[in-house]
């Protein structure tokens, strides 16, 4: 009679920490983050070998911006569950975000380890490199990811606003080029090359992107800014400034 009890007393207790993961679940889904950890914690008390409900808990924490704890209840789902991806991804993102950016790289190249042709994983890589100002590695990125997809308008689009932001002025103009290659539509790309022209000197390659840029998106907000500075290439002495932003 003991054994019999103690099997039901077993099933029955999987079955509370389920159901209270489930309604912490629905609670975290509606942002009561609050009251969502109490229902994992039940959970967890209960069942403490289901990574699922740390890693509930962890994304819980990290709404509320209590990231020590998010990282703390992420850990113990990697050893339950060393090889999944999302707890791979959360762990870079949560470490990323508290500034201890290379233990965030570490996992982040985790996750590309486990997914290898997922390329929005290796656009995090890449963006972190920017943060941190380490541009080579970063623009290495890009590069690879466009080299094995060749369709990833992101990495284009990146690239190119990352010479722009270095000032490299040669360079943004042609990656902004591949750009419009890919999406004719991405009128940014005209400006973009616009301001390099104008900053290497090249008045009438400004002036003619600025039109193009103008005549495919008339309704910009830096309209009459664009105007007034092809106005002024007609001036003598005209400075190379290229006072306008990429918007």
């Amino acid at each position: 009679m003991g054994k019999s009890l103690t099997k039901k007393s077993n099933k029955y207790d999987k079955f509370s920490a389920e159901n209270y993961y489930i309604q912490a679940e629905k609670l975290r889904i509606k942002n009561k983050n609050k009251e969502s950890i109490e229902n994992y914690l039940k959970s967890i008390f209960i069942d403490r070998n289901n990574p699922s409900s740390y890693v509930g808990l962890a994304i819980a924490y990290k709404n509320l911006k209590i990231y020590s704890k998010a990282i703390d209840n992420l850990m113990k789902a990697e050893k339950l569950n060393p090889n999944d991806i999302t707890i791979q991804k959360e762990l870079a993102m949560c470490n990323i975000i508290k500034g201890d950016f290379e233990t965030g790289i570490r996992y982040l190249r985790n996750s590309i380890k486990l997914e290898p042709e997922n390329p929005d994983i290796q656009m995090q890589l890449a963006l972190v490199h920017e943060m941190i100002e380490e541009e080579e590695m970063a623009l290495m990125i890009y590069q690879r990811i466009i080299e094995y997809n060749p369709d990833y308008i992101r990495a284009y689009i990146q690239k190119a606003t990352l010479y722009m932001h270095i000032e490299d002025y040669l360079n943004c103009a042609k990656a902004f080029k591949e750009v419009l290659k890919k999406d004719e539509t991405y009128y940014r790309a005209y400006l973009a090359i616009g301001i390099c022209y104008e900053k290497m000197g090249n008045i009438s390659g400004a002036k003619r992107y600025y039109k193009k840029y103008l005549n495919q998106n008339r309704l910009c907000g830096n309209y009459k800014d664009i105007v007034l500075r092809i106005k002024e290439f007609g001036k003598v002495k005209t400075k190379n400034t290229a006072t306008l932003k990429l918007v």
